[in-house]
């Protein structure tokens, strides 16, 4: 039987193979045709597509994207003039990159380095053969005419060759309507959890004093005390205590913070090795004293250890460990780092706490650092939201494309 494992109900005939090859309208801009720099413009009546314009989360031209050609340039090959609906594909550089071209206002034509794809049967649809080039399917059959190859693109004679099964027009046209939801939700919470990015970004900059002032731009209600400054070590204290038992091994990265060490780096460290080791406990701040200035620093979640690489910092009465966290990520608290860093004579790119806690930086009381660090965080967890979401449907696509594909 060649079926999928899920199907919608009332269908039960075999799927049909067939190949790209099979009554398929596929062209590509022959080699002497192809453009110099010169010859894509930023502005013009005739879009060039490139590889570049591909969304690759929605599967679609994003036609902002593209250049223009001359009226001439065209002309010059009626083949590879570009129509709505259709389907392009790369074949050089990164191989396999598939998008649906619509929303065509202009007329357009392709750079080299695509394919066009138009059906001439009539009895496929353009959003399932969407769903086909963008399935676990192609990918497979483009990674294998790379391997033991020497091959850099995908040439149109092993391209037509490419082979898929499908069913009915009717029975494509649910199969492709239900990707395209699918597709639909993943974009909206990617873009969700991109604006919500873009939200905190903004607030970062507003909700922090600008370099020489005492105050921000934007403030909760009821504070309006300037923001004094102040020695980090007057309200950040070392913690200098070592390991003593099997505590839980932690580590700061840049992009996430404090972490747990995953199963397989958590390794056997004899206890009388682990005595060099950092105690970390919920609410401190440790940081990488050789990467700071990159952003490895975080406010720990977790009781444990960290290698003596780290510095532990221990927030006063008078600091949040959650608004220093993000005080100390800022963009220009990292550039301050770094060239304090660069200023050290004895131990260069080595923040320890001695030549940290000479720095100065503008702070509010700790019910305004509350307040600002509760808004940031309420951010972060839509983003996560957004993320987690996102991640799972991709999952369900996964899934789906295999059960619902022969």
């Amino acid at each position: 039987m060649n079926t999928p494992k899920i199907r919608f109900r009332g269908f039960t005939d075999d799927w049909e193979q067939r190949k790209v090859g099979d009554q398929m309208y596929i062209k590509s801009r022959i080699g002497w045709q192809a453009l110099t720099k010169q010859e894509y413009l930023s502005e013009g009546d005739y879009y060039l597509i490139t590889g570049t314009d591909i969304d690759e989360t929605t599967h679609r031209v994003d036609l902002k994207r593209s250049y223009y050609v001359s009226k001439e340039r065209y002309e010059m090959d009626s083949k590879i003039q570009v129509k709505e609906g259709d389907i392009i594909v790369t074949k050089d550089g990164t191989i396999g990159k598939v998008a649906m071209v619509t929303g065509l206002d202009k007329p357009a034509t392709l750079n080299s380095h695509l394919f066009v794809l138009r059906d001439m049967s009539g009895k496929l649809d353009n959003h399932f053969l969407l769903h086909i080039l963008n399935s676990h399917m192609f990918n497979h059959f483009v990674k294998s005419t790379k391997t033991g190859s020497t091959l850099t693109g995908l040439p149109q004679k092993t391209f037509v060759e490419f082979a898929f099964s499908c069913p009915k027009y009717e029975e494509q046209k649910l199969l492709s309507n239900y990707f395209d939801r699918l597709d639909h939700l993943i974009t909206l919470h990617q873009r969700k959890c991109d604006e919500t990015k873009q939200l905190k970004k903004f607030m970062l900059q507003k909700m922090f004093p600008k370099n020489g002032e005492k105050n921000p731009e934007i403030r909760f209600e009821g504070f309006t005390d300037d923001w004094e400054q102040r020695k980090l070590g007057d309200v950040l204290k070392e913690r200098t205590e070592r390991a003593k038992g099997e505590e839980e091994l932690l580590s700061v990265t840049i992009a996430n913070g404090v972490i747990r060490q995953a199963d397989s780096e958590k390794r056997n460290i004899a206890s009388e090795d682990k005595r060099n080791y950092k105690v970390v406990k919920k609410g401190d701040i440790p940081y990488n004293s050789m990467r700071m200035w990159q952003g490895a620093v975080g406010n720990s979640q977790y009781d444990g250890i960290v290698s003596p690489a780290y510095t532990i910092l221990v927030p006063t009465d008078e600091a949040n460990d959650k608004f220093f966290m993000e005080l100390f990520k800022k963009e220009n608290s990292l550039q301050r780092f770094k060239r304090w860093s660069q200023g050290l004579t004895s131990d260069t790119w080595n923040l320890k706490y001695p030549a940290l806690s000479t720095m100065q930086f503008f702070i509010p009381s700790i019910k305004e650092q509350k307040r600002i660090a509760n808004c940031l965080q309420e951010l972060d967890y839509l983003i996560t939201l957004h993320q987690r979401k996102c991640e799972k449907l991709k999952e369900l696509k996964k899934f789906m494309l295999q059960n619902m594909f022969v």
